[in-house]
């Protein structure tokens, strides 16, 4: 099957009818394939090859083309040729319709004068093309190459036309009769890239221009709707057509906007951040659901409209070793649940704050970590191996864990020569009892100079209990109260 390309060129001679705007002419491009190509206010380029199975061979859709360009106010130039660069050339000289059959690109424009090669897109007035020069050693025996003598340096359009006046050549068809090995050594690429125009060639595939695709859905309402059980039902059929379009994009949606038009003029727009990208419609319903539960809109709403940030889709593989985790829908639908019960602002994934305060939590928002690979080699398990040992004996100290309390529990500790000897716990706690070996204090103070209640002074000890336990006790030094902060194990 011959690949036809259509140039469409806006006819600016002064004898002619008033030109139409030139997104009226991309628009006719677009509207007759998807895969058309715009350089600037000059004109386009786009892959006609599909419209030979409907209007038939390539004379009727130049003449079909020139019927719609008329009925849209368009004055343009029409030319189908097999080849980019022909089919531009001649649209860009000649003012008639024009078609080049498949094998007569270098006879199409061979009566065209050498100025038409300034229109080629890919070919620059006043750019030199670069030269790849390969890495040779020096050899005082050796004769430097074409482009390596000294003073010599590769024309510009504008010069290639000067030398080509000079050597008396006219026309394309005379210098498409130029041997290119030739003219590769006396102009490099920039005399191989006009002999390929003077031939009809392309250099360059055609690149066709993508629009951003937006995935979204609207619905105007018939009724104004007041309530979220029915804005659920609405939402729903938005969220399937979305999840569709996301399925077939292969897309997934990491930010969901709702916006809401109500019935006073004003609108209501909340926005979603996913820490992963989703397609299932359900799971996109319930979040908006659940969102609108808390930030309910104040009137009657007339408009919905969804609309979807998206990435690419994740693939997810289970293993046969590893414990199944839940999915993201799943895990983003449960914090929603939570932040509805509990509020917002308790809900998320605890934050190190810039302080030397150890007890200072914060939320943040949570995000799903990535499970890191678990190396285990030789001697590397639970534990390290222990220093000083004999060789060929396993040794191994355990890993210590701190289990800090989210609010510490008070506790009676008996202290003798300032150092703690004895505590007494109660309750989930369980018995207290003699300390048998401590290791301390750590003392630490801060927000002295502020005038609120954020201000602490307080003195740590690791202790080890009659039973084993390991804890750390703190003492308020401003309160003079003690604490259990944390367990060790």
């Amino acid at each position: 099957m011959t690949a036809w390309r259509c140039a469409l060129v806006p006819d600016r001679s002064p004898a002619g009818p008033v030109v139409g705007n030139i997104e009226t002419l991309d628009a006719l491009a677009h509207a007759c394939s998807p895969r058309v190509e715009r350089h600037g206010d000059r004109g386009v380029v786009f892959d006609a090859s599909g419209l030979a199975r409907v209007l038939g061979p390539p004379a009727s859709i130049a003449a079909e083309l020139s019927r719609l360009a008329k009925a849209d106010g368009l004055a343009v130039r029409i030319a189908i040729a097999p080849t980019m660069t022909a089919c531009w050339m001649i649209a860009h000289a000649i003012a008639g319709p024009t078609v080049v059959e498949p094998g007569q690109e270098a006879a199409g424009v061979a009566p065209l004068p050498l100025q038409w090669l300034a229109v080629v897109p890919d070919i620059r007035l006043d750019d030199a093309p670069a030269r790849r020069r390969r890495a040779r050693a020096h050899h005082f025996r050796m004769a430097p190459g074409p482009g390596e003598r000294a003073g010599q340096n590769w024309p510009t359009l504008a010069g290639a036309l000067a030398i080509f006046d000079r050597w008396g050549l006219t026309t394309l068809a005379d210098l498409a009769r130029l041997p290119r090995k030739e003219l590769h050594t006396r102009m490099g690429a920039m005399g191989i890239r006009l002999h390929q125009a003077a031939c009809g060639e392309d250099a360059t595939p055609l690149v066709p221009e993508r629009d951003a695709v937006r995935f979204l859905e609207r619905l105007e309402l018939e009724w104004p709707i007041e309530g979220l059980e029915p804005l659920t039902f609405v939402l729903g059929r938005l969220c399937d057509a979305l999840s569709a379009s996301l399925e077939r994009a292969d897309r997934g949606a990491v930010a969901i906007t709702t916006r809401l038009r109500l019935v006073t003029r004003t609108s209501h727009e909340r926005v979603l951040n996913l820490p992963a990208p989703i397609q299932d419609g359900r799971i996109l319903r319930t979040l908006i659901a659940l969102d609108l539960e808390s930030h309910p809109p104040p009137a009657a709403i007339d408009v919905v409209e969804v609309e979807v940030d998206v990435a690419l889709a994740d693939i997810v593989r289970g293993s046969l070793f590893a414990r199944a985790q839940p999915s993201a829908g799943e895990l983003m639908t449960l914090l929603a649940r939570l932040r509805a019960l509990a509020g917002e602002m308790r809900v998320g994934a605890p934050v190190v704050q810039d302080s030397f305060d150890e007890r200072k939590v914060s939320l943040g928002e949570y995000s799903p970590a990535t499970q890191g690979k678990v190396q285990r080699a030789e001697g590397k398990g639970e534990g390290q191996r222990a220093e000083g040992k004999e060789e060929g004996k396993d040794s191994f100290v355990p890993a210590l864990r701190l289990r800090r309390l989210r609010i510490p529990l008070a506790v009676r500790v008996t202290v003798e020569r300032g150092a703690p000897v004895a505590v007494a716990m109660s309750g989930w706690a369980g018995p207290g009892g003699r300390i048998v070996e401590r290791a301390g204090p750590w003392r630490s103070s801060g927000h002295w100079w502020t005038l609120d209640r954020s201000k602490w002074d307080r003195e740590a000890w690791d202790v080890q209990l009659a039973d084993g336990r390991l804890c750390r006790l703190t003492r308020d030094r401003l309160a003079n109260v003690w604490e259990l902060d944390a367990w060790i194990d």
